[in-house]
């Protein structure tokens, strides 16, 4: 039982909420029942579960620990004081895991002929990225595709708001547009461009499978140069005195009327 706040293990977690820190180790440190049972049961790469006796009351998720320590899984349990010490959550379940931080190559996305993809160019906000994940699950799309300098999938954040559709999703990430581009025409992708200014009304039918959604940064949208090269440029449409929506919840609108367009 580790009742040291001083710890290696528990500084190790603190030290996971920096970027730079997961970047280093190629990990993550994720939080909460759901979070860690899902990524249980999708085999994700799970290097370690951490929990709390006297907090996890869960016998589901006892018996999750217990399977994996059967499978040659490594635990660590610590006091009840020390876990709420590093957690971040107000009322801590008592169950966390780190994680090896893993994505995919874009190759190996799997482009069926009803496929929907979403790819976030410049995206800064990982609540928006966690949200966009979850929403997509719902929906069922096939893969993220992260552009330049979207914020990191794995920041708290972002793992939190995907309430563990992060290990369902595969998630890739590209440097430049013109990899997305040429990955888009490799594969006959219709690309569909999100912008405040399109004429076109999201709603209009004519969406053709499999599809590439566009997604812009909160503050900046997509460039000029990628609103041009999509085959559709869509918006959507505005009567408040807002001049726009927060990013996932147009995403959840877009996603929601591709899937009702499908054949």
């Amino acid at each position: 039982m580790i009742t040291s706040h001083r710890n290696p293990l528990v500084k190790r977690i603190r030290a996971l909420e920096r970027k730079k820190q997961r970047q280093e180790e190629g990990a993550f440190y994720v939080e909460g029942i759901r979070v860690v049972l899902s990524a249980l049961e999708r085999e994700a790469p799970v290097e370690l579960l951490v929990y709390a006796p006297g907090l996890l009351t869960s016998e589901v998720a006892r018996s999750a620990i217990r399977q994996f320590e059967a499978r040659g899984g490594e635990t660590a349990a610590v006091s009840d004081d020390v876990f709420r010490a590093f957690s971040q959550r107000d009322n801590p379940t008592g169950l966390g895991a780190i994680v090896a931080a893993r994505l995919h190559p874009l190759e190996s996305l799997p482009v069926t002929p009803d496929a929907i993809f979403v790819a976030a160019s410049d995206v800064g906000d990982p609540g928006n990225v966690g949200t966009i994940l979850r929403t997509m699950d719902g929906m069922g799309a096939a893969g993220l595709v992260l552009v330049g300098q979207t914020t990191d999938p794995f920041h708290p954040t972002a793992v939190k708001a995907s309430m563990g559709t992060l290990f369902n999703i595969p998630v890739a990430a590209v440097e430049r547009m013109d990899a997305l581009w040429e990955w888009a025409e490799q594969h006959d992708l219709f690309t569909i461009a999100t912008s405040g200014r399109a004429p076109r009304d999201y709603r209009d039918p004519g969406y053709l499978f499999p599809a590439l959604l566009l997604l812009g940064s909160e503050a900046e949208g997509l460039p000029a140069d990628v609103i041009e090269r999509a085959d559709r440029a869509v918006s959507i449409p505005m009567v408040g005195t807002a001049s726009s929506l927060n990013l996932a919840v147009a995403a959840g609108l877009l996603l929601y009327e591709l899937r009702r367009q499908q054949p």
